[in-house]
């Protein structure tokens, strides 16, 4: 029985519940037919209020229909609350977990999943505390909080709150392996409680606005459903009669006005790092040895040898099989190029080292140009642009959103490069939607408050507009006039706007690549250029001739390797955002052939919550049919259409209609696949999706899920369509999170996009070598032209002695373990390889005998590539050593120099070295 009250206020839509001081309980954000679960901030929020509500502290905020499903009663509820504390029983933690609603995984990046790895438990529950519990037995001996983005530990705790994953708790095991995502929504399946039965006071802001938007959308959805299932189905979906809430609340005026202003959204809700990165290897892999050349990955081979277990990749060449010890997994890298065309390398004939020598002579003559641009630059006095901090500290309140921790460093190194005194050339690069913009508009800003004119360049007319109208609006305050120069201005006006930034008028000129043709500027001080890739060779050319001596700043959404950032950040200033806006949300992606009932609720709901529609349909000839369609089926909404054929007038009506919200629905062509950004567009909806290609299909979802709210991508499909195209078709499903660009784009946009930005336009030797040893060999020349160590160990290790794996029982995860071999394998430090097995004590508990002894020989391995040994064997108390030209070091007092081999026999043991040297060399 709760004792203690609860309130909760209703408004009539999502737009009214952010009012200080309640906790807003959100409504599911899928459809009852779609195949999707709610998402977990709407679950975490929602088992939260109930978590708050048996404690008599809920004083929450919600919509009608937010407070309609079917929830656990309270005494239910109770039952699956859990307190842990050391000491504590946790037996069968699998079925525990499962039944709670959590999904098992390996690492524990978002909430509602867990992972044993064995005596350690992780977990993330509703109240967003990532735990880490460690067990001796059944009994949890130590609890700690840990970083999801690193995995690694953090403080210890004294307790641990677990509450349930999803709103209803199912006890057999078996029938929770049968739970399809649907059947998150269907509360009313397994539970028959409501907030009715927590003790609620409820209260009502605009009853009868409340009535009519609950009444309009929940007409429509009932239709839907009718139409798909039988009438009795709709009690499954979790619905209790309205009137029975209203019948209980009171009505009220609001004191308090609802808060439009920039709010710090929950960072827990940001999405992770990428599970996957460009390195890791699978089975099938086209793959470089850096020695042997390009071999097809074929499989990890497990070898008992009279010493112990060890681990091979087995790698296929033309004409023979390799096996390279899994230590040195150092040497081999994923292809990346043209792996359609590419053939594979012969070991007899030798074709790699050809290959090799071409690429490298390729690289001599980029690093020669670029370190000469450099050297002009750094010996070039450029204008110093200080700013206005009083006037750029007023101009950062207007930005709606809070800004990451990476697009401020991004600004402060802008600011730093335009006060230096040096022409600027930065280049900042980031995922789509990771506000790049804002950076771009902070420099722009100061260099017209330093008294300077600034150019922006787009790739297309949509873009520059869009451009244009945000920049305007923001400007507008602050007495800065800026000019939009593209084909949709009259001949007059352009002649009146090149005449005004001619005499300094304008302030700052947007538009595509024509502006650098004809414009005379007053004293242009920052040119931008966004999307750099996509200019052609002669704009390319007027840029270079630019960045000598005007700040530069280049844009880019294509994602950067980070080989390619350690190749040139000493060559070329740039900036690069991972990290995705606060509150940024995970897109729902919908597969399937397409259904107009699933196209109306779909842009109902939308409209219904204040957004709006992106309809895409590829086809100029037959997009007018699409229009007739679709008015038919939404007579209520409007529709206005944008595709590259119409005229100038027609084409920027559209636009300007969307982008200032007076259209809820823009029926278009790819027109949008590039940097269109309407924040308040939270649905996607592509008709013949199955004629795209997958980084197309990645771009297009790129135009939604630029808010807080959870957003939709509807990729439809004819009846019957081939596997392959299914395969793409879902594919997309697994690229999500920060990062899921560069797994998408790896083969086409690094190489022909970030490259051309930086002049790796010769794609054949890339495709030769592939991008990731073309890029190495890159870094190593740039190195060697400014006199500067290579950073890798390359002293090879024969002989040694007992089993060096990972075991699966103790990383059962095989991209794990091989992230792991990678690490120990490209580790440089001794440091390096201490903080490494620390991370393993700490991630999955007692170190096994044969990983202590891949960190022994890898720390030998360090040790002696530091002393400048180019290979050791390891005999019983011998270590036979072959030092590298010019180098000596005495491993042990008592060897003997071997003439013949050119070798030297030290008489010492392994653990002898390590603690002798180890403390020398350990950095």
């Amino acid at each position: 029985m709760i004792l203690l009250s609860n309130e909760i206020l209703i408004v009539p839509s999502e737009k009214e519940t952010n009012i200080e001081g309640y906790y807003y309980i959100p409504d599911y954000d899928v459809l009852p037919y779609e195949n999707l679960r709610p998402s977990w901030y709407v679950r975490s929020r929602r088992i939260y209020a109930l978590y708050l509500a048996v404690q008599g502290k809920l004083k929450g905020i919600a919509t009608l229909r937010a407070l309609l499903h079917y929830v656990m009663k309270p005494s239910e509820f109770k039952k699956y609350i859990y307190h842990l504390k050391p000491g504590d029983e946790l037996s069968s933690p699998e079925e525990l977990f499962a039944k709670l609603g959590y999904e098992r995984v390996f690492n524990v990046r978002e909430g509602g999943t867990f992972s044993i790895r064995g005596e350690i438990i992780d977990y993330l529950g509703p109240d967003n505390m990532p735990v880490r519990i460690e067990l001796y037995g059944n009994l949890i001996e130590e609890i700690r909080r840990f970083d999801l983005k690193t995995q690694r530990s953090q403080e210890k705790l004294e307790s641990a709150l677990l509450l349930p994953a999803r709103e209803f708790v199912v006890e057999e095991f078996k029938k929770i392996e049968k739970l399809e995502p649907i059947d998150e929504q269907l509360t009313g399946k397994y539970c028959d409680g409501t907030f009715l039965d927590y003790n609620v006071n409820f209260y009502i802001y605009n009853k009868k606005s409340v009535i009519e938007h609950f009444s309009s959308f929940e007409r429509e959805l009932r239709n839907s459903i009718q139409d798909i299932y039988q009438k009795d189905e709709y009690k499954k979906f979790g619905i209790i009669s309205y009137e029975d809430i209203l019948s209980k609340a009171q009505e009220i005026e609001l004191k308090q006005p609802i808060t439009q202003e920039k709010l710090l959204i929950e960072e827990e809700y940001i999405p992770s790092a990428p599970v996957l990165s460009e390195d890791e290897l699978q089975v099938g892999d086209l793959v470089v040895h850096k020695r042997y050349g390009i071999a097809r990955f074929t499989e990890i081979k497990k070898v008992e040898t009279i010493s112990g277990a060890k681990e091979f990749l087995v790698l296929n060449f033309a004409d023979s099989t390799l096996y390279v010890p899994i230590e040195r997994i150092d040497l081999i890298d994923k292809y990346i190029g043209d792996d359609v065309n590419v053939k594979l390398d012969s070991l007899k004939k030798g074709t790699w080292s050809k290959k090799v020598s071409k690429a490298k002579r390729n690289i001599e003559t980029i690093v020669r140009d670029m370190l000469l641009i450099h050297y002009i630059r750094n010996n070039t006095t450029g204008v110093a642009l200080p700013g206005d901090s009083e006037l750029e500290s007023e101009f950062a309140k207007t930005f709606p959103y809070i800004e990451t921790e990476d697009q401020l460093k991004a600004i402060q190194d802008v600011f730093e490069d335009l006060v230096s005194g040096k022409p600027m050339d930065r280049l900042l690069v980031g995922d789509a939607g990771y506000g790049k913009t804002e950076v771009a508009i902070r420099a722009i800003f100061r260099a017209i408050v330093s008294g300077k004119q600034a150019a922006l360049l787009a790739p297309t007319t949509v873009l520059a507009r869009q451009h244009y109208e945000n920049i305007a609006e923001r400007f507008k305050p602050f007495g800065i006039r800026v000019a939009l120069l593209d084909r949709f201005v009259t001949k007059k006006e352009r002649e009146e706007i090149l005449r005004d930034v001619k005499n300094g008028k304008i302030d700052l000129l947007i538009g595509t690549h024509s502006i650098l043709n004809n414009v005379v500027f007053a004293d242009l001080g920052l040119v931008v250029i966004d999307e750099e890739q996509k200019f052609g060779v002669e704009q390319k050319e007027k840029f270079k001739k630019l960045r000598v001596n005007v700040h530069v700043l280049s844009m880019s959404a294509t994602p950067i390797p980070r080989t390619l950032h350690m190749a040139l950040s000493e060559l070329k200033e740039f900036s690069e955002i991972k990290t995705p806006p606060f509150g940024r949300k995970e897109v729902q992606v919908h597969i399937g052939p397409f259904d107009d009932r699933i196209v109306r609720i779909a842009i109902l709901r939308e409209i219904n919550r204040g957004g709006q529609v992106i309809y895409v349909h590829n086809r100029v000839n037959t997009i007018y049919d699409v229009y007739e369609r679709l008015k038919e089926l939404l007579p209520e909404v409007s529709i206005v259409i944008g595709h590259g054929q119409q005229s100038k007038s027609e084409l920027k009506r559209a636009i300007d209609m969307f982008f200032h919200g007076k259209a809820d629905v823009l029926l278009c062509t790819t027109i949008v696949e590039n940097g269109v950004d309407v924040p308040n567009a939270n649905t996607l909806i592509v008709d013949d999706a199955h004629r795209y290609g997958l980084a197309q299909l990645y771009q297009l979802r790129g135009r939604v899920g630029r808010s807080d709210k959870i957003s939709f991508a509807y990729f439809f499909h004819p009846k019957h369509v081939n596997d392959k195209v299914l395969e793409r078709l879902y594919a997309i499903k697994s690229y999500v999170g920060p990062g899921s660009g560069l797994k998408i784009a790896m083969r086409d946009m690094e190489i022909r996009g970030i490259g051309a930005v930086f002049g790796l336009e010769q794609h054949g030797y890339i495709n030769d070598i592939g991008l990731n040893y073309y890029l190495e060999l890159l870094d190593e020349t740039i190195k060697e032209s400014k006199g500067e160590l290579i950073s890798k160990v390359d002293t090879e290790l024969e002989g040694i002695p007992g089993s060096i794996i990972i075991p699966e029982a103790y990383i059962y995860d095989p991209f794990e373990r091989m992230r792991f071999y990678r690490r120990i394998a490209s580790a440089t430090s001794i440091d390096e390889l201490m903080d490494i097995k620390l991370e393993l004590e700490d991630r999955f508990g007692k170190i096994p005998n044969s990983v202590e002894n891949l960190l022994k020989y890898g720390m030998l391995r360090v040790l002696l590539w530091k002393m400048g040994v180019k290979k050791a064997t390891i005999g019983d108390s011998t270590i036979v050593v072959e030092f590298k030209n010019g180098f000596f070091e005495k491993i042990s007092e008592r060897y003997i120099y071997n003439e013949k081999e050119d070798s030297y026999i030290f008489f010492c043991e392994v653990e002898e070295v390590l603690e002798k040297f180890s403390t020398v060399h350990a950095k």
